[in-house]
């Protein structure tokens, strides 16, 4: 028969620093991206009607690898607020326990 479901606070808290060390990635990596430091006129005169959406694309790129940090942040965060919650019910369940069986 399997074990079925376990949670563990240790490991949840393992996964929170893990996504934390990705969400800095994307971040850093979308400063690089936009703003652009290519201008209209490095598209040359035939082509400069080209660039708005060239840099339309890439500050819609660079707002997706934030986006994605941020994302990640915030899976991060919930993962870690609820290893906090197991080990306070695990606390709670000892001490009821322990109660119950008459061990104060």
């Amino acid at each position: 028969m399997p074990d079925g479901y376990a949670a563990s606070s240790e490991a949840m808290t393992r996964a929170q620093i893990r996504l934390a060390d990705a969400a800095d990635d994307p971040a850093a990596e979308a400063k690089k991206v936009a703003p652009t430091e290519i201008a209209a006129a490095d598209f040359g005169r035939v082509h400069q009607e080209g660039f708005g959406k060239y840099k339309a694309g890439m500050d819609e790129i660079g707002a997706g690898m934030t986006g994605l940090s941020n994302a990640l942040m915030n899976l991060g965060s919930g993962i870690g607020t609820a290893g906090s919650k197991y080990t306070a019910q695990e606390a709670n369940a000892g001490a009821q326990a322990n109660q119950a069986g008459g061990n104060r």
